[in-house]
């Protein structure tokens, strides 16, 4: 039902990112020990809103759930199961219990309703990963939680309008059916939109927890500071190339006298900072062995009346 919605290249952008980037529980705990964290939620819903900006941008996501019949019990392998989903806009961020919950829309007959219900009965909730990825801003934003089936009043009141085109009756479909997704983590990395980075050299994101619905998001990664754009190098004179007050000798400098720029792209009202000679009066000079010089045009008047007389 996707090729509709993006084109091939966007899928193959999430699909390499999520297997890079997903990281679904496998009977770990809920809450990782990271060395090094720090909890705090005094910028919590800043990281949140950046989160939220990645999510508006991303428009699609990358469901990740445990396939059917994987048990670490039996020792069979639990394999991972992921699709691209479309889950309705998350509400707008306004403290640090945003992005509380996801809604995701799912077909009765498909695997993943087949999985998560599964679960659900099983262990009271499926363990899943849910992964929204900005190719334009470079960034993505990983969540990990609970997911449940909702059940048929609250999947009807979370309908989303842009569902329409796979379910011709709309809400009162009868495979229609909506996922409710309570994330526990959440990691943020953001490109140009946020430059949310953690600046950690393990290379953990920044990272983001909490122990149920009802709590408030905790900073576990912080962020690093961002960084002050570095100002752009100085242009530097061509070798060989230098620009001479013809008055007073003084050599001009890019970075002391023009605030970095070349002689030619000076103002018309420079003037020398020593002797106060105007830019008019300075004319380049090419010597014999090839070096440019800029001279006082007064200086190369009076050379040429000395060789006159000689």
């Amino acid at each position: 039902r996707f090729h509709n919605k993006a084109m091939p290249h966007q899928i193959r952008h999430w699909i390499c990112t999520a297997l890079v980037l997903l990281r679904v529980a496998t009977g770990s705990p809920s809450h990782w020990s990271i060395a090094g964290s720090l909890r705090n939620t005094s910028n919590a819903t800043v990281l949140l809103l950046d989160a939220l900006s990645i999510i508006q941008a991303a428009n699609f996501a990358t469901f990740a759930t445990h396939a059917l019949g994987g048990n670490a019990t039996t020792g069979m392998p639990i394999d991972i199961n992921m699709r691209i989903v479309s889950p309705k806009p998350a509400p707008a961020v306004v403290n640090a219990s945003g992005l509380g919950v996801i809604f995701i829309d799912t077909n009765r007959w498909s695997r993943k309703f087949a999985e998560v219900q599964e679960a659900v009965s099983a262990r009271g909730a499926a363990r899943v990963n849910l992964l929204y990825y900005d190719k334009d801003g470079v960034g993505y934003v990983s969540m990990r939680g609970n997911a449940t089936i909702c059940g048929d009043a609250e999947a009807k009141r979370e309908w989303w309008e842009d569902w329409s085109a796979f379910y011709p009756e709309k809400q009162n479909t009868p495979c229609y059916s909506v996922i409710k997704l309570v994330p526990d983590w959440l990691e943020v990395v953001g490109g140009t939109r946020g430059n949310v980075q953690s600046g950690r050299t393990d290379w953990l994101p920044v990272s983001l927890t909490r122990r149920s619905e009802a709590e408030m998001w905790e900073v576990v990664v912080p962020a690093s500071p961002t960084p002050s754009p570095s100002p752009p190098p100085s242009p530097s004179p061509t070798p060989g190339e230098v620009w001479r007050c013809g008055v007073c000798a003084h050599v001009y400098d890019p970075t002391k006298d023009g605030g970095g720029l070349p002689f030619e792209q000076l103002p018309d009202t420079f003037k020398c900072l020593v002797c106060g000679a105007p830019k008019s009066a300075f004319k380049k000079q090419t010597s014999a062995d090839g070096q440019a010089l800029w001279v006082h045009e007064d200086q190369v008047e009076s050379r040429i009346e000395i060789v006159s007389v000689l």
